[in-house]
């Protein structure tokens, strides 16, 4: 399979330089006092993966010292990057060695769960850090909690969608759109899900992510029309926040960690 891919400019977020992290105030995970439930919420548009591990392990380490029940929602988009999780292996890449090659799209091996991956803009990543044992909540609560999250969301859409029997995954009648790849460490959450509103589907199919025989789709093929990456978000946040339990909501659209940048990415034309 040979796909062509082209050349252009994006706006994307970039970790600040490492010595402006370590001297800038850490973000306040305190902000209301103990079991308060409240939950604070990163919307931050698209931003560079390895920049976004940083930031992760930034908010694992804050939420540890903590001794609330207080989480962090990250809800964001990624350039193109291939990511490959604990289930995963060199056979869901093999075939498109070359056109990893030729496209510069890199590939990381990480601590999560599922399979490959691949990321870019249009596939909406969701990562909910939350101190389950805090909240009371074991692997199989947590785990329940995302996939109910995302079948809320979907009804609200108008989409009919299950769970595959055999996995965790999510699929509606076009074929599966949403993944399901968390990790668990000292009980708090991270990593979490991948929904495909409206990523290049070619682009999505280079690897084989599918391990069900599903077909990969996108929220917006199964809608038969675009699907409004706006209101993907706010259902799947609002769901999310419901289905945990938290009360309070804090909002914010950038993160002080993380600054503008622009990079030229390669994506199908």
């Amino acid at each position: 399979m040979t796909v062509s891919l082209t050349v252009i400019e994006q706006q994307f977020y970039l970790q600040v330089p490492v010595d402006r992290i370590m001297n800038s105030p850490a973000p306040d995970m305190n902000q209301t006092s103990p079991r308060n439930s409240s939950i604070k919420v990163y919307m931050l548009g698209c931003v560079d993966f390895d920049s976004f591990l940083t930031l992760q392990e930034r908010a694992l380490q804050e939420i540890r010292r903590q001794d609330t029940d207080q989480a962090t929602l990250f809800v964001c988009e990624h350039p193109p990057i291939i990511t490959v999780g604990r289930e995963g292996s060199h056979a869901q890449l093999a075939e498109s060695r070359q056109e990893f090659k030729a496209s510069q799209l890199e590939v990381r091996w990480i601590n999560r769960g599922g399979g490959a991956l691949l990321h870019a803009p249009g596939q909406l990543a969701v990562y909910p850090l939350l101190p389950l044992n805090r909240m009371g909540l074991g692997i199989d609560d947590f785990q329940n909690g995302l996939v109910q999250s995302l079948l809320r969301m979907s009804a609200e859409l108008g989409i009919e969608a299950a769970q595959h029997p055999d996995s965790v995954d999510i699929f509606g009648r076009c074929g599966q759109f949403a993944f399901l790849g968390a990790a668990i460490k000292s009980w708090i959450s991270y990593y979490g899900l991948y929904i495909n509103v409206s990523p290049d589907m070619k682009l999505q199919r280079l690897i084989d992510a599918n391990q069900h025989d599903h077909r990969l789709t996108s929220l917006s093929a199964t809608l038969t029309r675009e699907a409004s990456m706006s209101s993907v978000r706010e259902s799947i946040v609002r769901n999310l926040v419901q289905q945990f339990g938290y009360q309070q909501t804090h909002i914010f659209t950038r993160h002080p960690l993380l600054h503008r940048v622009k990079k030229k990415v390669y994506v199908h034309p």
